[in-house]
């Protein structure tokens, strides 16, 4: 079985007001960072970068052998765009599923990625495996190959959500309880706050 991540790292940070706010400093390391080393270091068999550029995300001293990165140029054209982008590739590699992860969500956990994979390979017949937060999916989320053509049917900002409201019963909900966990900084007034909360804690 090949569970493969894709790792979405290609917004416009237009609402953050900086040109790629995955480069700025939250703590030691860049925002995109966080996530992508947790990633990493999961049992992912490969994780599938989407980026504007292959310098968008510094990945210096970081184990790459089974990470790719894809450059887009339609960046306009919204998440769903690049969500498809990564799984036309994760179809090319022959993905038994996919774990859809955003590259401004900093505090996700190996361990959340890792419950996900091990739910869904011991129940490989279901659609979809989802972290939640008071019952509302959010990611990152697991998701069987059997909906790749309904995610490539998605447009402009629609995420995988949108596909999987419709099939709630075919999947796994997987429950947190530390919102944090699900902190995706879009704001320079939520980066301004985690920041400090990081540095606070180092």
């Amino acid at each position: 079985m090949k569970i493969t991540g894709i790792y979405l790292a290609a917004g416009y940070s237009e609402r953050m007001g900086v040109m790629n706010k995955l480069t700025l400093k939250l703590g030691n390391k860049e925002m995109g960072r966080w996530g992508l080393e947790r990633a990493i270091d999961s049992n992912l068999d490969e994780i599938i970068i989407v980026a504007q550029d292959r310098s968008a995300l510094d990945l210096s001293g970081l184990s790459t052998k089974n990470v790719t990165t894809i450059e887009i140029t339609e960046c306009r054209e919204g998440q769903s765009h690049s969500l498809k982008t990564g799984l036309k590739q994760a179809y090319s590699l022959n993905s038994d599923a996919v774990v859809v992860l955003l590259a401004d969500q900093p505090f996700i956990t190996t361990q959340m990625i890792n419950e996900l994979l091990q739910i869904y390979k011991k129940n490989p017949t279901t659609s979809f495996v989802a972290s939640t937060f008071h019952d509302i999916v959010q990611p990152p989320v697991l998701i069987a190959n059997h909906l790749f053509p309904k995610i490539l049917l998605l447009k402009g900002d629609q995420g995988a959500k949108q596909v999987l409201k419709g099939k709630m019963e075919q999947g796994i909900l997987l429950p947190f309880y530390d919102e944090q966990l699900f902190t995706d900084i879009d704001y320079m007034e939520e980066y301004v706050f985690w920041k400090k909360q990081v540095e606070s804690i180092r």
